[in-house]
């Protein structure tokens, strides 16, 4: 799907009665992509997979200034008041959730 320079690209782990997209794993489906490494790249979904997609995408040649993925499954209230998505100095309610890698690696290695 592409709407005025963004091009969204979906796939699924197994085949599923009604979907007629693609059928595959995200870090092989971004190898197959073979994306242009001057753009930038929008990541979500399961922590496990973003790892390994964020893998493919530096072996592709993307910095990880150019990738940003979202840390909301780590939120609870979304407001700021009980801490639980607290990492370092950052709440990810107040301050993302949306976040480029390079962002994270500054933050302690507990996400």
């Amino acid at each position: 799907m592409t709407t005025e320079g963004v091009n969204v690209h979906l796939t699924i782990d197994r085949e599923q009665e009604g979907w007629d997209g693609h059928v595959g794993f995200v870090p092989n489906y971004v190898k197959e992509l073979n994306p242009d490494v001057g753009k930038t790249v929008l990541v979500c979904g399961p922590p496990i997979m973003i790892k390994f997609t964020l893998a493919g995408l530096k072996e592709l040649g993307f910095t990880e200034e150019q990738v940003y993925t979202t840390m909301e499954l780590r939120m609870k209230c979304g407001v700021g008041k009980c801490g639980r998505c607290n990492i370092g100095s950052k709440y990810v309610c107040k301050d993302g959730p949306v976040f480029r890698f390079d962002q994270l690696d500054e933050l302690p290695n507990e996400y």
